[in-house]
Protein backbone atom coordinates (compact mmCIF):
# COMPACT_ATOMS: atom_id res chain seq x y z
CA UNK A 1 0.00 0.00 0.00
CA UNK A 2 1.42 3.38 -0.99
CA UNK A 3 1.66 6.18 1.57
CA UNK A 4 1.61 3.97 4.66
CA UNK A 5 5.10 5.08 5.75
CA UNK A 6 7.53 2.44 4.46
CA UNK A 7 10.03 4.89 3.01
CA UNK A 8 9.72 7.24 5.98
CA UNK A 9 10.49 4.46 8.45
CA UNK A 10 13.43 3.23 6.36
CA UNK A 11 14.76 6.79 6.14
CA UNK A 12 14.55 7.21 9.91
CA UNK A 13 16.59 4.04 10.41
CA UNK A 14 19.05 5.00 7.69
CA UNK A 15 19.71 8.45 9.21
CA UNK A 16 19.79 7.33 12.85
CA UNK A 17 23.18 8.14 14.39
CA UNK A 18 23.39 4.83 16.27
CA UNK A 19 22.69 2.95 13.06
CA UNK A 20 25.28 4.99 11.18
CA UNK A 21 27.87 4.15 13.82
CA UNK A 22 27.21 0.44 13.32
CA UNK A 23 28.12 0.38 9.61
CA UNK A 24 31.20 1.41 7.65
CA UNK A 25 29.33 2.07 4.41
CA UNK A 26 25.79 3.18 3.60
CA UNK A 27 23.87 3.66 0.36
CA UNK A 28 20.30 4.44 -0.61
CA UNK A 29 18.90 3.51 -4.03
CA UNK A 30 15.44 4.47 -5.23
CA UNK A 31 14.34 1.59 -7.45
CA UNK A 32 10.62 2.13 -8.34
CA UNK A 33 8.81 0.21 -11.07
CA UNK A 34 11.48 0.88 -13.69
CA UNK A 35 13.95 -1.75 -12.45
CA UNK A 36 17.46 -1.21 -13.78
CA UNK A 37 20.27 -3.25 -12.24
CA UNK A 38 22.95 -1.07 -13.83
CA UNK A 39 21.47 2.14 -12.39
CA UNK A 40 21.00 0.61 -8.93
CA UNK A 41 24.54 -0.77 -8.82
CA UNK A 42 26.00 2.50 -10.04
CA UNK A 43 24.05 4.46 -7.42
CA UNK A 44 25.35 2.22 -4.64
CA UNK A 45 28.93 2.34 -5.93
CA UNK A 46 28.92 6.13 -6.19
CA UNK A 47 27.50 6.36 -2.67
CA UNK A 48 30.16 4.18 -1.07
CA UNK A 49 33.03 5.82 -2.99
CA UNK A 50 31.65 9.38 -2.85
CA UNK A 51 32.71 9.98 -6.43
CA UNK A 52 31.15 9.67 -9.91
CA UNK A 53 31.59 6.46 -11.87
CA UNK A 54 31.99 6.43 -15.66
CA UNK A 55 31.86 2.65 -16.12
CA UNK A 56 29.17 1.61 -18.61
CA UNK A 57 29.31 -2.17 -18.14
CA UNK A 58 27.33 -3.87 -15.36
CA UNK A 59 29.88 -6.65 -14.87
CA UNK A 60 32.70 -4.16 -14.38
CA UNK A 61 30.53 -2.17 -12.00
CA UNK A 62 29.88 -5.25 -9.91
CA UNK A 63 33.56 -6.16 -9.81
CA UNK A 64 34.43 -2.68 -8.57
CA UNK A 65 31.60 -2.67 -6.04
CA UNK A 66 32.63 -6.07 -4.71
CA UNK A 67 36.14 -4.76 -4.08
CA UNK A 68 34.81 -1.67 -2.34
CA UNK A 69 32.66 -3.82 -0.04
CA UNK A 70 35.23 -6.48 0.74
CA UNK A 71 35.46 -7.03 4.49
CA UNK A 72 33.33 -3.98 5.30
CA UNK A 73 30.00 -3.86 7.08
CA UNK A 74 27.41 -2.01 5.02
CA UNK A 75 23.79 -0.91 5.13
CA UNK A 76 21.94 -0.55 1.83
CA UNK A 77 18.34 0.51 1.30
CA UNK A 78 16.54 -0.43 -1.91
CA UNK A 79 13.44 1.72 -1.80
CA UNK A 80 10.20 0.92 -3.64
CA UNK A 81 11.21 -2.36 -5.29
CA UNK A 82 8.68 -3.94 -7.67
CA UNK A 83 10.65 -6.49 -9.69
CA UNK A 84 9.48 -10.05 -8.90
CA UNK A 85 12.21 -11.80 -10.91
CA UNK A 86 14.30 -13.87 -8.49
CA UNK A 87 17.12 -14.17 -11.02
CA UNK A 88 17.45 -10.39 -11.22
CA UNK A 89 17.68 -10.17 -7.43
CA UNK A 90 20.30 -12.93 -7.30
CA UNK A 91 22.46 -11.14 -9.83
CA UNK A 92 22.07 -7.74 -8.18
CA UNK A 93 23.31 -8.99 -4.81
CA UNK A 94 26.41 -10.80 -6.12
CA UNK A 95 28.79 -8.00 -4.99
CA UNK A 96 27.11 -7.87 -1.57
CA UNK A 97 28.54 -11.26 -0.63
CA UNK A 98 32.02 -9.77 -0.16
CA UNK A 99 30.82 -7.57 2.70
CA UNK A 100 31.49 -8.31 6.36
CA UNK A 101 29.17 -10.35 8.55
CA UNK A 102 26.39 -8.17 9.91
CA UNK A 103 25.86 -6.22 6.70
CA UNK A 104 22.20 -5.44 5.99
CA UNK A 105 20.01 -4.72 2.98
CA UNK A 106 16.62 -3.13 3.71
CA UNK A 107 14.01 -3.37 0.98
CA UNK A 108 10.74 -1.45 0.92
CA UNK A 109 7.95 -2.66 -1.32
CA UNK A 110 4.18 -2.70 -1.52
CA UNK A 111 4.33 -6.02 -3.43
CA UNK A 112 4.03 -9.14 -1.26
CA UNK A 113 5.58 -11.29 -3.99
CA UNK A 114 8.72 -9.17 -3.89
CA UNK A 115 8.86 -9.43 -0.11
CA UNK A 116 8.54 -13.21 -0.30
CA UNK A 117 11.77 -13.41 -2.33
CA UNK A 118 13.69 -12.44 0.81
CA UNK A 119 12.88 -15.66 2.64
CA UNK A 120 15.88 -15.52 4.96
CA UNK A 121 14.64 -12.42 6.80
CA UNK A 122 11.33 -11.59 8.52
CA UNK A 123 8.90 -9.35 6.66
CA UNK A 124 7.70 -6.29 8.54
CA UNK A 125 4.20 -5.22 7.52
CA UNK A 126 3.12 -1.64 8.22
CA UNK A 127 -0.53 -1.26 9.14
CA UNK A 128 -2.60 1.88 8.42
CA UNK A 129 -3.20 4.30 11.28
CA UNK A 130 -6.33 4.02 13.39
CA UNK A 131 -9.00 6.65 12.83
CA UNK A 132 -8.12 8.31 16.14
CA UNK A 133 -4.43 8.50 15.25
CA UNK A 134 -5.38 9.80 11.80
CA UNK A 135 -7.39 12.60 13.34
CA UNK A 136 -4.68 13.52 15.86
CA UNK A 137 -2.07 13.68 13.10
CA UNK A 138 -4.39 15.67 10.85
CA UNK A 139 -5.14 18.12 13.68
CA UNK A 140 -1.43 18.52 14.39
CA UNK A 141 -0.72 19.56 10.80
CA UNK A 142 -3.91 21.58 10.33
CA UNK A 143 -3.96 23.51 13.60
CA UNK A 144 -0.35 23.46 14.76
CA UNK A 145 -0.23 24.49 18.42
CA UNK A 146 -3.72 25.95 18.37
CA UNK A 147 -6.52 24.32 20.38
CA UNK A 148 -8.76 22.69 17.77
CA UNK A 149 -11.38 21.77 20.39
CA UNK A 150 -12.31 25.46 20.53
CA UNK A 151 -13.91 25.03 17.11
CA UNK A 152 -16.20 22.01 17.33
CA UNK A 153 -17.53 22.58 13.81
CA UNK A 154 -14.09 22.27 12.23
CA UNK A 155 -13.32 19.31 14.48
CA UNK A 156 -16.40 17.43 13.26
CA UNK A 157 -15.57 18.12 9.61
CA UNK A 158 -11.91 17.28 10.19
CA UNK A 159 -12.74 13.89 11.67
CA UNK A 160 -14.81 13.06 8.59
CA UNK A 161 -11.93 14.11 6.36
CA UNK A 162 -9.57 11.97 8.43
CA UNK A 163 -11.74 8.94 7.67
CA UNK A 164 -11.19 9.48 3.96
CA UNK A 165 -7.43 9.21 4.43
CA UNK A 166 -7.80 5.44 4.94
CA UNK A 167 -5.13 5.43 7.64
CA UNK A 168 -2.34 6.59 5.32
CA UNK A 169 0.11 8.98 7.07
CA UNK A 170 1.16 10.59 3.78
CA UNK A 171 -2.47 11.38 2.95
CA UNK A 172 -3.05 12.79 6.44
CA UNK A 173 0.05 14.97 6.37
CA UNK A 174 -0.70 16.26 2.87
CA UNK A 175 -4.30 17.10 3.70
CA UNK A 176 -3.30 18.63 7.02
CA UNK A 177 -1.05 21.08 5.23
CA UNK A 178 -3.85 21.92 2.81
CA UNK A 179 -6.38 22.47 5.59
CA UNK A 180 -3.91 24.62 7.52
CA UNK A 181 -4.02 27.15 4.69
CA UNK A 182 -7.83 27.16 4.72
CA UNK A 183 -9.03 27.39 8.34
CA UNK A 184 -12.62 27.89 7.32
CA UNK A 185 -15.59 25.53 7.67
CA UNK A 186 -16.84 26.31 4.16
CA UNK A 187 -13.48 25.40 2.63
CA UNK A 188 -13.21 22.26 4.76
CA UNK A 189 -16.69 21.16 3.68
CA UNK A 190 -15.73 21.78 0.07
CA UNK A 191 -12.74 19.49 0.49
CA UNK A 192 -14.80 16.90 2.35
CA UNK A 193 -17.45 16.79 -0.39
CA UNK A 194 -15.11 17.09 -3.37
CA UNK A 195 -15.83 14.81 -6.33
CA UNK A 196 -12.14 13.93 -6.39
CA UNK A 197 -12.80 11.45 -3.59
CA UNK A 198 -14.90 9.42 -6.01
CA UNK A 199 -12.21 8.49 -8.49
CA UNK A 200 -12.80 5.21 -10.38
CA UNK A 201 -12.46 1.96 -8.41
CA UNK A 202 -8.97 0.54 -8.45
CA UNK A 203 -7.19 3.87 -8.05
CA UNK A 204 -4.75 3.93 -5.14
CA UNK A 205 -6.09 5.40 -1.89
CA UNK A 206 -3.43 8.10 -1.78
CA UNK A 207 -4.22 9.54 -5.23
CA UNK A 208 -7.37 11.54 -4.35
CA UNK A 209 -5.45 13.38 -1.63
CA UNK A 210 -2.60 14.19 -3.99
CA UNK A 211 -5.10 15.43 -6.57
CA UNK A 212 -6.72 17.67 -3.97
CA UNK A 213 -3.36 19.02 -2.90
CA UNK A 214 -2.47 19.81 -6.53
CA UNK A 215 -5.91 21.31 -7.22
CA UNK A 216 -5.45 23.92 -4.48
CA UNK A 217 -1.96 24.98 -5.55
CA UNK A 218 -1.53 28.52 -6.93
CA UNK A 219 -1.20 28.64 -10.73
CA UNK A 220 2.54 29.36 -10.66
CA UNK A 221 3.19 26.40 -8.36
CA UNK A 222 1.16 24.13 -10.62
CA UNK A 223 3.46 25.08 -13.49
CA UNK A 224 6.47 24.41 -11.27
CA UNK A 225 5.01 21.04 -10.28
CA UNK A 226 4.47 20.08 -13.94
CA UNK A 227 8.04 21.11 -14.73
CA UNK A 228 9.39 18.91 -11.92
CA UNK A 229 7.44 15.94 -13.29
CA UNK A 230 9.78 15.67 -16.28
CA UNK A 231 12.62 14.56 -13.98
CA UNK A 232 12.95 10.88 -12.99
CA UNK A 233 12.29 9.79 -9.43
CA UNK A 234 15.16 10.49 -7.01
CA UNK A 235 16.71 13.00 -9.44
CA UNK A 236 18.73 15.70 -7.70
CA UNK A 237 18.72 19.24 -9.06
CA UNK A 238 19.51 22.72 -7.79
CA UNK A 239 16.48 24.63 -6.51
CA UNK A 240 17.70 27.71 -8.38
CA UNK A 241 17.14 25.83 -11.64
CA UNK A 242 13.48 25.37 -10.77
CA UNK A 243 12.70 29.00 -9.95
CA UNK A 244 14.39 30.47 -13.01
Amino acid sequence: MGGVGKTTLARMLYNNNKVKGHFTLQAWACVSEDYNAFRITKTILESVTSKPCNTTDLNLLQVELREQLRGKKFLFVLDDLWNENYGDWERLQIPFNSGARGSKVIITTRNKNVASLMKNVPIQFLEPLSHQDCWLLLAKHAFGNENYSANSNLEDIGKQIALKCKGLPLAVQTLGGLLRCNIDSEEWNRILNSNIWYLPHGTTDILPVLWLSYHYLPAQLKRCFVYCSIFPKDYEFEKEDVVQ
